[in-house]
């Protein structure tokens, strides 16, 4: 797996065996409000799933336990895939997304959240683009709110909160709290991301952000490799 070598470029190098696959944690009606709450930095999330604020503190506590770094598979287009991992280091919990070229076994940051602090990885159109793409074990809407976190865009559309609002009742959230939880995600989006604009650059996308791994830097050959893996699949 890609990411025992992503673990072992720790110093000193992460033990693979806290590698944890929550495949069942979303169906768990905790599982939304602490990840919007944690990843998404939605304050609302747990009365918009009407839970007991206490329950979703002290199970997003348990998702960011330092003997065990969860993560999450999202498939991308052409073979790629997505990692988003939990990297739960003792008193210092941050969030990466990690893709995962066709064929291979090494990994290229697109955001990490907290610690290392990189991105945005995604522009508007792509999240709608990616979330959209085929995944047998997750719905558009999760896909969506998987990795809204990643995504920094000084162009967001007008119907971006209602895009995200629908995203939020889909997976269980309240009709009522949709559009606020919306807007405390966007809202965070831009405390972590600013608001970055994006540009072609050949068949390219590249991120304007002082932060983002996809600068017009990056090297051609990773920034095509992300553009690729972010398009609409074949």
């Amino acid at each position: 797996m890609s990411l025992r070598r992503y673990l072992s470029g720790f110093r000193p190098s992460v033990d693979e065996s806290v590698l944890t696959e929550p495949a069942l944690w979303l169906n768990d009606r905790l599982f939304w409000p602490a990840f919007l709450l944690s990843f998404g930095g939605s304050d609302i999330a747990a009365i918009a799933f009407d839970i007991d604020p206490a329950e979703v503190e002290e199970y997003a506590a348990e998702l960011h336990d330092p003997n065990r770094w969860p993560f999450l598979i999202l498939p991308l287009a052409r073979g790629h895939r997505l990692y988003i991992l939990f990297r739960n280091f003792e008193d210092d919990s941050g969030w990466d997304y990690l893709l995962q070229p066709a064929d291979s076994d090494t990994v290229i940051t697109l955001a990490a959240l907290e610690g290392s602090f990189q991105g945005p990885g995604l522009s508007w159109p792509e999240l709608l683009v990616t979330a959209g793409q085929p995944d047998p074990a997750r719905t558009q809407a999760e896909r969506l709110l998987l990795l809204l976190p990643a995504v920094g865009d000084a162009d967001l559309p007008h119907d971006a909160k209602e895009l995200v609002a629908t995203a939020v009742v889909a997976v269980g959230g309240e009709q009522r709290y949709r559009r606020q939880v919306a807007g405390e995600l966007l809202t965070a989006s831009r405390r972590f991301w600013g608001a970055p604009a994006w540009t072609e650059q050949g068949d390219r996308h590249v991120c304007l952000g002082s932060h983002s791994p996809r600068s017009p830097q990056t090297p051609p050959d990773r920034l095509a490799l992300i553009t690729e893996a972010l398009g609409p699949g074949n």
